[in-house]
């Protein structure tokens, strides 16, 4: 599992495929901050111009988007109507996609007929050793025969802040272990399932959560709720790399 230098996206080597994994799109987003005032051009196209980059950078020949790949709710803008179907095309002439339904992403299925892009239920899915959700509902019981979860809707991000009261939020990845005695509790058995990653959101309009300091508001999702994720001893990335430190310690 590598994590992109300066970019919220992942590759997997190990599997019978090379995988790009990214999380939270929300494509669609300018729209709802045109209605609240603020004119944006559209950025679907710049979007797939991004993905389509990383997938000729990586070499990879798969797809794995968890979820929240459309922004509007609960319904779908005329924007995303026209113009998703044309972004999967896009993207499923290079690359096979895969998505775990995120909470943002009703009608989807819909939006996606007519290309090879497929849609898993919200509990996510399997492969090999990894398991992929979104992170809004729990992951069915596949997940204890994966050793990784992958997740994203947390839009994981650090806050630094200086003694005059200055402060920047930049996006994070998020990387702990499993509670054994609480992952057995929900599913009946400990199985293999070893840490869980959270991805941190595609989406440069969005800043992200500040898992440092709004720690509870952070803990969406019934893995981070249930205390499944050991959030004290998860370890911190910026993008470009850099170790932070344990969550519980900053």
């Amino acid at each position: 599992m590598k994590f992109l230098k300066e970019r919220p996206a992942l590759v997997l080597d190990e599997m019978e495929s090379k995988t790009l994994v990214l999380a939270d799109l929300h494509l669609g987003l300018e729209y709802e901050i045109y209605k609240k005032g603020i004119s944006i051009p559209p950025r679907m196209d710049k979007q797939k111009d991004r993905i389509l980059d990383l997938v000729d950078e990586t070499g990879a020949e798969r797809l794995f988007l968890l979820g929240d790949v459309k922004h509007n709710v609960p319904t779908v803008s005329i924007s995303e109507k026209e113009r998703l179907p044309e972004f999967f095309d896009a993207l499923c002439k290079e690359v096979d996609v895969k998505i775990a339904k995120g909470n943002h992403d009703g009608g989807l299925e819909k939006l996606v007929e007519g290309t090879r892009a497929e849609v898993s239920s919200t509990s996510g899915f399997r492969v090999g050793d990894f398991y992929f959700n979104h992170g809004q509902s729990w992951p069915d019981e596949e997940v204890i025969k994966a050793r990784t979860l992958i997740r994203g809707h947390s839009h994981p991000a650090f806050k630094f802040q200086d003694d005059l009261g200055f402060s920047s939020t930049v996006p994070c990845w998020v990387k702990g272990p499993v509670r054994r005695g609480e992952l057995k509790e929900k599913y009946g058995k400990k199985g293999k399932l070893e840490e869980v990653v959270i991805v941190p959101t595609f989406n440069q309009l969005i800043s992200g959560m500040p898992m440092n300091s709004d720690r509870e508001k952070s803990l969406l999702g019934p893995i981070l709720e249930n205390r499944i994720m050991d959030m004290d001893e998860s370890k911190i990335y910026l993008l470009d790399g850099t170790f932070i430190g344990k969550l519980e310690d900053l």
